[in-house]
């Protein structure tokens, strides 16, 4: 019996979901990690646990193989690499371009239903301009603003595009998906939900699609199968990103790295100097967002690919109440 151990965000831990079915080939897959949802209802995964369960360490066994493979120390740092081809092959394993896997609950899918009577149109895109923050802790509030993260899209750009995007389509809502601490939850023309981060696989299953950034979002858009628009910075395709997405950046000409450096080197590739939180210079420009944001739209209008919640979704048999038997739970 194996337990593996992630460290990192929500989106990283998506992301490994698409390693899983390999993984329980070679034999029983546990998990221990801060978001222990995000496996809770996989069919391959014996039991997901939260790191800081009391008494857990107390009920494993001595002899359980304890895992641990940090993809951010490989190659991957080049920028060469997709972060999984690495991650597998720390573990052992091919990686064959497989996307990221979300599993639901029947408790979920109910909760998701409540939600989306809160958006205040039947259609509705989702956006994440900004992320990067460790689990929220409502003992400890605090505004937080990702200092140096150049995955972010500028907070006036991003506010152009919601501007520009009500106007376009006063049909569609715009749900931020954005914690109430983050600079970015005051955007204005769209809502807030404010709910739990696993309820939002169901909701893009009956969105119109997202436009976010490198962060949890697009992760679990793939892992549901809907796809959306990235807008890529500092890190690209090539290292987080799934060819299900349509993804973009403002790149030159060679090998399409973006014109920022990755590396936090004090100068753009361009030679001009860097400014903190100053990615005006790099982002993708607004009207080259909406245009690539009107084509998903038109996309999935012609082809219907919004596909919605059912109950028959639900992986978990069980009705996750009070005596909800899920693993690990």
């Amino acid at each position: 019996m194996a337990i593996y151990i992630i460290n990192g965000g929500v989106g990283k831990h998506i992301a490994f979901t698409a390693l899983i079915d390999k993984l329980a080939e070679k034999g029983e897959v546990q998990m221990m990690t801060a978001y222990p949802d995000v496996f809770r209802h996989h069919p391959k995964v014996k039991a997901s646990y939260s790191h800081e369960e009391p008494g857990l360490y107390d009920r494993v066994p001595r002899d359980t193989d304890i895992v641990f493979r940090e993809p951010y120390y490989s190659p991957f740092v080049f920028a060469k690499t997709h972060l999984l081809y690495e991650w597998a092959k720390l573990l052992g394993i091919e990686y064959e371009g497989e996307l990221p896997q979300w599993h639901s609950c029947k408790k979920w899918y109910r909760e998701a239903k409540e939600v989306i009577k809160k958006i205040p149109k039947k259609k509705f895109i989702l956006v994440q301009f900004g992320g990067g923050q460790s689990p929220y802790d409502v003992n400890q509030p605090r505004v937080f603003i990702p200092q140096g993260q150049r995955r972010a899209y500028p907070l006036n750009m991003a506010q152009d595009f919601i501007n520009q995007f009500t106007k376009a389509h006063p049909d569609i809502a715009v749900v931020n998906y954005s914690m109430v601490n983050e600079e970015y939850s005051h955007l204005g023309g769209c809502c807030v939900l404010n709910t739990a981060y696993w309820l939002y696989p169901e909701l893009l299953k009956a969105s119109m699609g997202f436009v976010g950034i490198d962060s949890s979002l697009q992760h679990m858009a793939a892992g549901v199968g809907v796809s959306g628009v990235v807008i890529w910075g500092a890190t690209g395709p090539e290292q987080f990103g799934y060819p299900i997405h349509g993804n973009i950046s403002n790149t030159t000409n060679h090998h399409m790295r973006p014109l920022c450096a990755r590396f936090g080197d004090n100068k753009n590739a361009d030679g001009s100097m860097w400014v903190d939180r100053d990615i005006l210079s790099t982002a993708v420009p607004v009207d080259k967002l909406m245009e690539v944001t009107d084509a998903m739209l038109d996309m999935k209008l012609n082809k219907e690919e919004t596909k919605g919640i059912t109950e028959e979704d639900c992986d978990c048999d069980d009705d996750c109440g009070e005596d909800c038997k899920c693993k690990g739970a």
